[in-house]
């Protein structure tokens, strides 16, 4: 039955590509096109995978959650199992080449599936222990137990852990909840007598699960849940500007500046060298970034000296700022700040001469990390340019104004956020969805390797 519904909205029933199985889910729930774009490039570039950040008691990032964009989310909520499963199919056939398990080392990823879709023949090219599958319970008259049980059991078998996403007490669901290894919770859903009871359960149940709280909107909703011993936080608070303070260094930002402006003046390397050398501390954290395995030099460098003239002017230069995101205690404000604006500098990086996209990479880099530079600093854009000398089309860029960086740059904000024009911004630049999805993906993990670096 459902392969004769696939063949009726176009797809193919063996091993759909993923421009298949778009095409299935516009036919059931076809996207509005963007006013600037052309028909051609919104079916090309709207099959986006965007994430969201998910983080640990530590105030660190555990993972990420994966899904197409939330528009197409939205419009599959109600929908019958034939096209939730044509949904999950698309986003299987995204993530399924990306290897976001490997590449995210031990961080999870969250992948949110129907019941429908456990026996997937694409769920294998996924299959890893830290790989997480969310399920969200449909009503139980609709739902085969002998079924369920074997799905679960199946998806096991493969190496996956599991997980369900509630919103209210399931005391019917209680035999598959009390097994899963996460249970994903609403608290805004809830009132507080409820909320306890539920996590008093749950924890009386199975004391080894991991309890996430979603879509939490400020630091407030964080520290009610953080009290309540959640395990795992998501939500729109992780971004959050409220309250934002500069944050506090070792890192002399003011010698930063200056031998940042001296490296695009010109100046001769033994003076910058002279500059960085004084400041000790400053001294030893450049070199450890330097070192570290993201830059993949051949030999250890132990001089500021030596590294500006192997690495040249425009290679020091992007090392050298990301001091700038040093913190002494960090939070979660800082830590995820700090990889978001890595990830977006690698993403923007690695965009270099794709489509419409500049080919000048160190630019790219610099226009993407100095995006969120003003967040850290907690000084508003026009002064953080009035103390960086950056090159002018970077900084043109950050000012707004148009042109292919600036281009670049949007697409690398619409791919983080998950809202706002993603299928415009890429066909702005002319690359496509899926190459955006690997470049994303790829990025995510080098920033996550340079970050740790910085810790």
């Amino acid at each position: 039955m459902l392969e004769s519904i696939r063949r009726m909205l176009g797809g193919s029933p063996k091993e759909p590509t993923p421009q298949d199985s778009f095409q299935q889910l516009n036919a059931v729930a076809p996207l509005r096109p963007a006013p600037e774009a052309s028909k051609e490039n919104v079916h090309k570039h709207s099959s986006f995978i965007c994430r969201e950040a998910i983080l640990d008691r530590n105030e660190r990032i555990a993972g990420y959650e994966f899904a197409l964009g939330q528009s197409v989310q939205s419009r599959m909520m109600d929908k019958s199992a034939v096209i939730r499963r044509v949904y999950d199919d698309v986003m299987l056939n995204n993530l399924a080449p990306l290897g976001v398990s490997s590449l995210l080392g031990e961080r999870s990823a969250f992948i949110r599936l129907s019941a429908e879709s456990l026996k997937s023949p694409q769920l294998a090219a996924l299959a890893n222990p830290n790989t997480v599958i969310m399920i969200a319970p449909r009503p139980i008259a609709e739902i085969d137990r002998i079924e369920l049980r074997a799905s679960l059991a199946h998806i096991e078998a493969l190496g996956f852990r599991h997980g369900w996403s509630i919103n209210q007490p399931r005391p019917e669901y209680a035999e598959f909840l009390h097994r899963a290894d996460f249970i994903e919770i609403d608290p805004a859903l809830l009132d507080g007598i409820q909320l306890k009871a539920m996590i008093a359960e749950l924890r009386a149940a199975n004391a080894g699960q991991k309890l996430i709280a979603s879509r939490l909107q400020t630091a407030d909703d964080f520290k009610y849940c953080f009290e309540r011993r959640f395990d795992y936080f998501m939500g729109p608070f992780v971004s959050s500007r409220e309250n934002w303070h500069p944050t506090k260094s070792d890192v002399d930002y003011l010698r930063v500046f200056q031998a940042l402006e001296m490296i695009r003046s010109g100046a001769e390397f033994d003076a910058i060298a002279e500059c960085l050398r004084t400041d000790p501390i400053l001294t030893f954290k450049l070199l450890r970034y330097i070192n570290s395995p993201g830059i993949g030099l051949q030999q250890k460098i132990n001089e500021i000296q030596q590294a500006l003239l192997l690495l040249g002017r425009d290679r020091f230069y992007r090392w050298l700022s990301l001091l700038l995101f040093d913190s002494k205690k960090p939070g979660y404000h800082e830590n995820v700040l700090r990889e978001q604006a890595l990830t977006r500098g690698r993403f923007m990086e690695t965009l270099a001469g794709k489509g419409r996209v500049p080919a000048h990479a160190d630019q790219l880099f610099l226009a993407g990390l100095f995006s969120l530079m003003n967040v850290m600093l907690a000084q508003p854009l026009d002064q953080v340019l009035k103390q960086v000398a950056l090159p002018e089309a970077v900084a043109a860029a950050l000012r707004g104004e148009p042109g292919a960086m600036r281009d670049a740059l949007m697409l690398a904000v619409a791919v983080e956020s998950g809202e706002g024009e993603m299928a415009a911004a890429a066909a702005q630049c002319d690359v496509d969805a899926a190459e955006v999805a690997g470049l994303m993906i790829e990025a995510l993990a080098w920033a996550q390797q340079i970050a740790a670096v910085g810790e």
